[in-house]
């Protein structure tokens, strides 16, 4: 099968976040880890999950201004972190930019796991992100950004990247991810968020401010711990013939 885009070309590597972001999040001696796709245990990534099956070469350069983007914005996010500062205050000269950035982890990883039918998980919102990361459609879903703060041990926060996903908040949907300690939380349809979390919104904001969150233990949150649990679960023994 071609690109998804023009359909004839071949295809190339994707990445669904981009890779430089996994590069940003590795720690001296220490190894990024994500779960078997097989079943339970773990697996070590060198740089995120890709799909080679997805785009043509000149159609995924055309999502690399969004990426870029995005890879900048999540840097700065984590230097400001890293120096201890608890108020981060990130820069967003161009704030559609980051908006394509959400929406291209979106649809890569919908078209991924969708076995290149992204409809099949974006129902009629797949045809729109589409317009909004090719056609430069006037489209801006509602972009929300907040600091995650999952922590194992007490004061330490996780080191903790999800793919894109379905979140669910007063019976609102979203499609969140998770990297470099950000959470983006993207909502497709027109329904306002719930009270709490519209003040997330950046789609108009130049510059991003950003405040920690009260810890949260991670074990706690039931998506996250059956995923954890998972991941450290040794693999079932399979029997050798004799």
């Amino acid at each position: 099968m071609g690109c998804l885009i023009c359909t004839t070309s071949p295809t190339v590597k994707s990445h669904i976040l981009p890779r430089a972001l996994f590069h940003a999040m590795k720690r001296e001696g220490q190894q990024l880890v994500a779960g078997r796709k097989d079943g339970p245990g773990y697996r070590v990534l060198q740089s995120g999950e890709w799909d080679d099956r997805l785009l043509c070469a000149e159609h995924e350069a055309a999502l690399g201004g969004f990426d870029r983007y995005g890879v900048e914005f999540c840097r700065e996010a984590k230097r400001q972190m890293d120096s201890g500062k608890r108020a981060l205050e990130i820069p967003n000269p161009k704030p559609r930019a980051l908006v394509g950035f959400a929406c291209a982890c979106i649809w890569r990883y919908a078209a991924s796991r969708s076995g290149g039918r992204p409809e099949r998980a974006l129902g009629p919102y797949a045809q729109r992100l589409k317009e909004v990361l090719f056609e430069a459609s006037d489209f801006s879903p509602l972009l929300l950004v907040s600091r995650h703060a999952y922590e194992i041990d007490a004061g330490e926060t996780m080191n903790l990247a999800m793919l894109p996903h379905i979140y669910n908040e007063e019976e609102l949907r979203f499609w969140r991810f998770i990297v470099c300690g950000l959470i983006f939380d993207l909502k497709l349809d027109n329904r306002p968020p719930p009270p709490a979390m519209a003040t997330l919104a950046v789609n108009d904001l130049a510059e991003i401010h950003l405040f920690e969150d009260f810890p949260q233990k991670i074990m706690r949150q039931p998506a996250l711990a059956r995923s954890l649990q998972r991941m450290y679960r040794p693999p079932a023994r399979t029997r050798r013939g004799r």
